[in-house]
C-alpha cells in the first residue's frame, strides 16, 4: 500500500492507492483509514451513494453551527450553575449535620452556623477533636456517595457513547439532565423535612444511572465537535464551552453563599431543581440533532461498541502504532489531571482551621477563580494559539495547575488562597484542548465512541478521587491540613511529564494531515 502523506499536490486513496483528488485548496475530497479501530471508513459518510465521501469542513463555525453551540452552552451552563448551587448547599449541609451529630447538645452552645462554620474564637480549642471528626465523617460519606453514583455511571456512559453514534446526540443531554434534576430534588426533600442524610443515596443512584456529570460533558464536547471545523476553531470552541460552564459555575458559588446565609440550605437545593427542570424543557424542545441520518454509524452490538470504545488505546493500527501511543499518553494525562480536579474537599478545606471561611467568603473566592479562568480562556487563549501549538498550551496549563496545588498545600492565610488561584489561572485550558486534539484524530462516526472512552476515564477519576484523595484528607486533616493538595501537586507534575513526552514524540514524527495537531 502506497501513500503520500507529505505532499501538498496529491492525495492518495489509502484503500487502493488510487489518486482521488488534487489539493488545490483546503476543501478537498479524501478518504482515510481509522486504523485504530480497524475500520476503513470515510471521515464523513457521503450523503448520496456512489459519490465520493466528503471530509469535515476545515473552515470555521457556520451560522447554524453557532446557533446549535449557543443553545447547548445555555443549557449546560444553566445546568452546571444549578448543580453548583445544589452541591455547595449539600456539601455544607452534610458537614453541619455531622457536626451537630458529633457535638450533640453542645452544638447549640458553640453557635456553629454558615457564617461561623468552625466556631472560630468560640471554644475552638475545646471542640477541635470533635470538629476534625465531623470533617472525617463528611469525607467518608463522599467516598460512599461516589461509589453509589459513579459505578453505575461507568456502564451508563459506555452505553450513551456507543449508541450516540446511532440514535443521535440529544440523548447525551436529556439523560444526565434528568438525573441531575432527580438528585437535586431528592436532596431538597431530605434537607427540608430533616430526613436521614442517607436518603440522599436514592438521588445519588439516579444520577449514576443517567451518566452523572461526565455524560453531560461528553454531550457538550461531542456536540461542539459536530458543529466546528477541523482546525483550531474546534480547540477554541471547546475552551469557550468549558469557560461558559465554569463562569456560570463560579457566579453561582457567589450567589449561593449569600443564599445559604439568608435562607439556610434547603431552599438553594429547591432553586437548583427548578433550574434543572427548565434546562430539560429547553433541551427537549429547542436543541437540534446534529448527527444526520446519512452520517450515523451502522447498528452495532454492545460487544462491538464496547470494543470500539477502548480500541483507541489498545489496538495497533495497520500503518504503525503511533496513534495508539498518542491516545494512551493523552488518556493518562487526562486521567491524572481529572482525578485531581475531582477532589471534593475544597469546601471542608476552606471552612475549617486555619482558614475558617464562611459560605460567603467561599463563594467570593470561587467567583474570583471563575472570572480569572474566563479572562484566560477568552482573552489569553487566542494569543497563546498564535504563538504556541495546542500540545504546548497543555503543558503550560499543567505547570500552572501544579504550582497552584503546591501553594494550597502550605496555605495558612487568606491571601495565599487568592495567590493559589491566580497561579492556576491557565489550568482550565487543559481538558477542552485535549478533547479537541483527540476529536481530530478520529472520524466523525467514531466520535461518540471516543468521547465515551473519555467519559469512562472521567468517571474513573471521580472514583479514584473519592476513594483516594478524599480518604487521604479524612486521615490526615488532624495533623496536616494541606497534605492532600501536596500529593495532588505531585500527580499533576507527573501528568506534565507525560504531556512533555507526548509533545516530543509528536515533534519527532512526520504527521499526516489527518492527525497533525499542529496543522489542524
Amino acid at each position: 500500500m502506497t501513500s503520500k502523506t507529505g505532499s501538498s499536490s496529491d492525495l492518495v486513496d489509502f484503500e487502493g492507492g488510487h489518486n482521488v483528488a488534487t489539493l488545490k485548496d483546503k476543501n478537498v475530497l479524501r478518504r482515510t483509514i481509522n486504523e485504530d479501530v480497524g475500520e476503513e471508513e470515510p471521515l464523513l459518510a457521503s450523503d448520496q451513494p456512489g459519490k465520493p465521501p466528503v471530509t469535515e469542513r476545515e473552515e470555521g463555525v457556520t451560522k447554524s453551527g453557532a446557533i446549535n453551540i449557543a443553545t447547548s452552552m445555555i443549557v449546560v451552563s444553566l445546568a452546571m450553575a444549578a448543580y453548583s448551587i445544589f452541591s455547595d448547599a449539600m456539601s455544607q449541609w452534610i458537614y453541619v449535620e455531622f457536626e451537630n451529630q458529633v457535638l450533640g447538645a453542645n452544638a447549640s452552645l458553640i453557635n456553629s452556623t454558615a457564617s461561623n462554620p468552625c466556631v472560630k474564637d468560640n471554644h475552638t480549642d475545646l471542640w477541635a477533636k470533635e470538629l476534625d471528626k465531623a470533617q472525617s465523617l463528611a469525607a467518608r460519606l463522599n467516598i460512599y456517595a461516589m461509589i453509589v453514583s459513579l459505578l453505575p455511571a461507568l456502564f451508563t456512559n459506555l452505553l450513551l457513547g456507543i449508541y450516540a453514534n446511532q440514535i443521535g446526540r440529544r440523548i447525551l443531554f436529556l439523560a444526565p439532565l434528568s438525573g441531575l434534576f432527580i438528585r437535586a430534588f431528592v436532596g431538597f426533600v431530605v434537607a427540608f423535612w430533616k430526613l436521614s442524610i442517607y436518603w440522599n443515596f436514592v438521588g445519588m443512584a439516579c444520577i449514576g444511572l443517567t451518566g452523572h456529570l461526565p455524560a453531560i460533558f461528553m454531550g457538550i464536547y461531542v456536540y461542539t465537535a459536530d458543529n466546528t471545523g477541523h482546525n483550531k476553531s474546534r480547540s477554541f470552541g471547546m475552551v469557550i464551552a468549558q469557560t461558559a460552564i465554569n463562569f456560570c459555575f463560579s457566579l453561582s458559588h457567589l450567589a449561593v453563599g449569600y443564599f445559604i446565609d439568608a435562607k439556610g440550605y434547603a431552599w438553594p437545593m429547591f432553586t437548583a431543581s427548578v433550574i434543572l427542570a427548565f434546562c430539560l424543557v429547553i433541551c427537549y424542545f429547542f436543541l437540534k440533532e446534529t448527527l444526520e441520518t446519512a452520517k450515523k454509524a451502522r447498528k452495532k452490538t454492545f460487544t462491538e461498541g464496547f470494543k470500539e470504545v477502548f480500541s483507541f488505546y489498545v489496538t495497533k493500527g495497520k500503518n504503525s502504532n503511533y496513534r495508539r501511543l498518542d491516545f494512551s499518553l493523552l488518556g493518562l494525562v487526562f486521567f491524572l489531571f481529572s482525578t485531581c480536579l475531582g477532589v471534593s474537599i475544597q469546601s471542608m478545606f476552606l471552612m475549617n482551621e486555619p482558614l475558617c471561611w464562611s459560605s460567603i467568603k467561599i463563594g467570593e473566592v470561587t467567583t474570583y477563580q471563575g472570572l480569572l479562568g474566563a479572562f484566560t480562556s477568552l482573552v489569553l487563549m487566542k494569543a497563546l494559539q498564535r504563538c504556541l501549538s495546542d500540545d504546548v498550551i497543555c503543558i503550560v496549563s499543567l505547570v500552572s495547575a501544579a504550582a497552584s496545588r503546591f501553594v494550597l498545600a502550605f496555605a495558612q492565610y487568606d491571601w495565599m488562597i487568592y495567590v493559589a488561584y491566580t497561579v492556576g489561572m491557565f489550568e482550565l485550558l487543559l481538558l477542552p484542548i485535549i478533547r479537541a486534539i483527540l476529536s481530530r484524530m478520529v472520524p466523525v462516526n467514531n466520535r461518540g465512541s471516543l468521547f465515551a472512552s473519555v467519559a469512562v476515564i472521567e468517571v474513573a477519576t471521580f472514583v479514584v478521587a473519592g476513594a483516594g484523595f478524599d480518604a487521604l484528607y479524612s486521615f490526615t486533616v488532624s495533623f496536616w491540613h494541606g497534605l492532600t493538595y501536596l500529593v495532588i501537586a505531585c500527580c499533576v507534575s507527573l501528568a506534565t511529564g507525560l504531556m512533555i513526552l507526548f509533545t516530543v514524540t509528536v515533534r519527532k514524527r512526520h504527521w499526516t494531515r489527518v492527525v497533525d495537531v499542529q496543522e489542524v
